[in-house]
């Protein structure tokens, strides 16, 4: 797949969503990807998962945990789906996620510098 820096953005805003989507029932409400070095990131603003805001007031420990658990599995999806997609080699998947603005931050962290797959797959 032959794309330029625009279109891999468009594309990975695309997927991010969709798995948001998938995991927390609920797409971002906004979302910016940009690309520095070898690393791709990824704000947004996440609207709060309905039961877990309802429990966040009296059990703030146990939604912490839950959304450790939510963020393992998206973690794991979208380093899944960026790998088939883009054919990227992933050194680590980074989520953290503020419930109280509702704004989460993911840093996905490559084997070399975005600009070296975007080279590559216009020389193919």
């Amino acid at each position: 797949m032959v794309m330029n820096a625009g279109e891999l953005k468009q594309e990975i805003l695309r997927i991010y969503n969709a798995i948001n989507k998938q995991i927390f029932n609920v797409g971002v409400k906004q979302q910016k990807v940009d690309f520095v070095g070898n690393k791709i990131l990824i704000m947004s603003l996440n609207g709060r998962v309905p039961v877990l805001k309802l429990l966040d007031e009296d059990y703030p420990s146990s939604t912490r945990q839950l959304d450790y658990l939510l963020f393992q599995i998206f973690k794991r999806e979208l380093k899944a789906e960026f790998e088939r997609k883009f054919q990227l080699n992933i050194v680590a998947v980074l989520k953290d996620y503020d419930a109280e603005t509702e704004f989460s931050g993911t840093i996905v962290v490559l084997d070399r510098d975005v600009e070296h797959y975007l080279k590559e797959s216009l020389e193919l």
